[in-house]
């Protein structure tokens, strides 16, 4: 074989090999596309979930603290109604009911304090939903940055924001609150996003398909020691 002959043999291959290089280029191209994606979703996701459960998790720990100062008025409220009992129909009768009085007073100042507590930090965790799901719809110019190559089709699923997972104990003005047993699921901030990536027609010729993601990512509190801090968790749907 000639010089020339070789030479012909080496150009011919490389353009029969050209195709092949080009699919496995695209598709290297649009696995590195997902994979950085999907970092700066999942970023903003849990940096967004961890910053409201951090406030969040505040709350729990300021009404909990609130715990024993409820149950020392509910045992006095039962004292004082004792008390009125006991007395009925003498002069200090007065008096007990008197006392009684200023101890639901107490009760419903401790009430207002409680609820506060409870609005502040279901507040935190609304809007630590909206502003999370406000910053992955601005992450949809990441991907449509790769229209030249691919068509884009990105989709942030709304959640509904959870609530402080606490309940109160019995029917008191000012009752003593406790966690929810199922508070890590109760209290997740949870988004779900999918998209998908389609390569141009013009590039069909080289690499065909759709390469399509789906993700979830929630963010909930758990307790350590006397504290309640965030924690990722898994979802599934």
């Amino acid at each position: 074989m000639t010089l020339s002959d070789q030479k012909g043999f080496a150009l011919a291959l490389m353009v029969a090999l050209l195709p092949v290089v080009l699919a496995v280029g695209l598709a290297s191209y649009a696995v590195m596309t997902f994979l950085q994606i999907e970092q700066r979703f999942l970023y903003t996701c849990r940096a967004g979930g961890i910053e409201g459960q951090e406030i969040a998790g505040k709350q729990i720990e300021a009404l909990l603290k609130l715990n024993p100062k409820a149950s020392k008025l509910i045992q006095k409220e039962k004292q004082a109604l004792e008390k009125i009992a006991a007395t009925t129909g003498t002069p200090a009768q007065a008096a007990a009911i008197i006392e009684h009085e200023a101890i639901l007073a107490q009760q419903g100042i401790l009430k207002l304090r409680q609820q506060q507590v409870i609005i502040q930090g279901n507040f935190a965790l609304q809007m630590a939903q909206q502003n999370t799901v406000r910053k992955l719809g601005l992450l949809n110019a990441d991907i449509t940055g790769y229209k030249s190559l691919f068509e884009s089709i990105a989709r942030i699923e709304p959640k509904a924001a959870p609530r402080l997972a606490v309940s109160p104990e019995g029917a008191d003005i000012a009752p003593i609150y406790r966690t929810d047993s199922d508070i890590e699921q109760r209290q997740a901030l949870v988004h779900e996003w999918q998209y998908q990536l389609r390569v141009q027609r013009y590039l069909q010729s080289f690499i065909s398909g759709e390469y399509k993601f789906k993700k979830f990512c929630a963010v909930t509190v758990t307790e350590k020691g006397s504290s309640w801090t965030p924690k990722i968790i898994r979802v599934k749907f």
